[in-house]
């Protein structure tokens, strides 16, 4: 038989019956978690492709230091974007791939002018002479 109304005690402070409260200091399951916030896009992924295509400007063409940073930024971005996966894969890729092609045609033309018999070098700067 079930108690008589009466009889019962009143619940605690809260509304409710002692024994469905959570312990003090913990949360309710379910309760307090928060959205994984998504990943941005890799900043060194940003800043090779940058770097990279800065290298366009013809002052670097002779010295590539843009595209050289670029392509060490892109290559360790693709790193970090392995590891965490964050976004920026194709910057990174982009970055490694124009600085890698700007290094090249600066070798190539360093090594021409050294080869060539017509460029002469005067001080700080050099002169190439036609026929």
């Amino acid at each position: 038989m079930p108690p008589p109304p009466g009889n019962n005690p009143p619940p605690p402070f809260g509304g409710q019956p002692f024994g469905q409260q959570p312990p003090t200091g913990y949360q309710p399951y379910g309760g307090g978690m928060q959205p994984v916030a998504p990943q941005g896009t890799n900043g060194l992924s940003i800043a090779g492709f940058v770097l990279s295509v800065v290298n366009v400007i013809p002052c670097f063409w002779f010295l590539p230091l843009p595209a050289l940073l670029g392509l060490i930024f892109g290559m360790v971005s693709r790193g970090q974007i392995n590891r965490t996966g964050a976004k920026g894969k194709g910057l990174a890729i982009a970055a490694i791939i124009i600085g890698i092609i700007f290094l090249v045609i600066a070798v190539a033309f360093w090594a021409w002018i050294a080869s060539n018999d017509r460029c002469v070098r005067d001080g700080s700067s050099f002169h190439c002479y036609s026929d």
